[in-house]
């Protein structure tokens, strides 16, 4: 009974420090900060840089529909350089010249695809919602006001 009540009393002890040296040391963890807003000059479609990802695919809502897309769009710079991109390589081309923020990005626009049923599509003014949801999720990467511009130079949904 005694080593029981010795193992209770240390798991308490040991559970009450590893909740206090999370809430005291890195309060981080409890609560989502959202990335800094990136302050820029404003857009300026001259000095901005396109960039082009391709071959995004995704179930649509609903799992009985697929969507494939190229998207093309042109973001600030600053706001490309802030996100982790590479402008001078991405300069005309494909991607970011970053991997990770080019795999971001895919990702966001997968789970924006898997959230958007069929019906969006079919409707009328469907695509110009769709439009509009992917450029919030590109601004949430980027910046607001900092990607213009959007384009899909290729567009399927079966």
């Amino acid at each position: 009974m005694k080593k029981i009540l010795l193992f209770i009393i240390v798991f308490v002890v040991g559970l009450g420090a590893g909740a206090g040296g999370i809430i005291f040391l890195e309060p981080s963890m409890l609560s989502h900060t959202p990335p800094p807003v990136i302050e820029s000059a404003p857009f300026d479609p001259k000095t901005a840089v396109s960039i082009t990802e391709t071959g995004i695919q995704s179930n649509l809502a609903g799992n009985s529909h697929y969507v494939s897309f190229d998207l093309e769009f042109q973001v600030t710079p600053a706001a490309l350089k802030a996100a982790g991109g590479v402008s001078s390589s991405a300069s005309g081309g494909s991607g970011t010249g970053s991997s990770a923020l080019d795999a971001q990005i895919r990702n966001q626009l997968i789970a924006l695809a898997r959230s958007t049923p069929y019906s969006v599509f079919l409707s009328s003014g469907g695509l110009t919602l769709f439009k509009d949801q992917v450029s919030e999720v590109l601004q949430s990467i980027f910046g607001p006001g900092t990607v213009k511009n959007i384009y899909f130079s290729n567009l399927l949904t079966q």
